[in-house]
């Protein structure tokens, strides 16, 4: 989700450009091994909304509504499943000669020497924030033998269901 954001870089401050979001795939795969951990990294997130970004006087504030698909695992019977998520990014990004004397800036908050703003560790971070830590497929899941690990949804298992100390 990178934006050339050259020409608002130019212009003076409340300057804006909105972005529609349509469609737009996000690939998971450049992702950090601990973030979206819950989530499928060969699965491309959909995305769809708009994105308006305003002219600071440090750099380019970006307000985002978002809506997405994302493929994540049940926690209880380890079946993947889809869960629709509805995201706000409100986030300011950086010009690369700004520095704050009184807060730290991560890296991802800065725009790139080419005029880039990446959205996409932004979106990932609120996507990571919006997923329960134990995502359930239904209401109702059964979930996993403890025995012989068989799908319970799908049937009863044959195995006697006894638990050995």
């Amino acid at each position: 989700m990178e934006f050339n954001v050259a020409q608002l870089i130019k212009d003076s401050p409340g300057a804006i450009k909105s972005c529609p979001l349509s469609d737009h795939l996000l690939s998971l795969e450049n992702q950090t091994a601990d973030k979206m951990s819950l989530l499928d990294p060969s699965k491309e997130i959909s995305l769809s909304g708009t994105a308006d970004m305003i002219r600071t006087d440090a750099g380019i504030w970006v307000t985002a509504i978002l809506n997405c698909e994302v493929v994540c695992q049940c926690a209880r019977c380890l079946t993947p499943h889809t869960r629709k998520l509805s995201l706000k990014i409100d986030e300011e990004y950086y010009v690369n000669t700004y520095i704050s004397n009184t807060f730290e800036i991560e890296k991802t908050q800065f725009i790139s020497n080419e005029n880039i703003l990446d959205l996409a560790p932004s979106i990932c971070d609120h996507i990571d924030l919006e997923i329960p830590l134990n995502p359930i497929c239904s209401k109702n899941c059964a979930g996993i033998c403890v025995n012989c690990g068989f799908n319970l949804n799908l049937d009863s298992c044959i195995c006697k269901n006894t638990t050995e100390c």
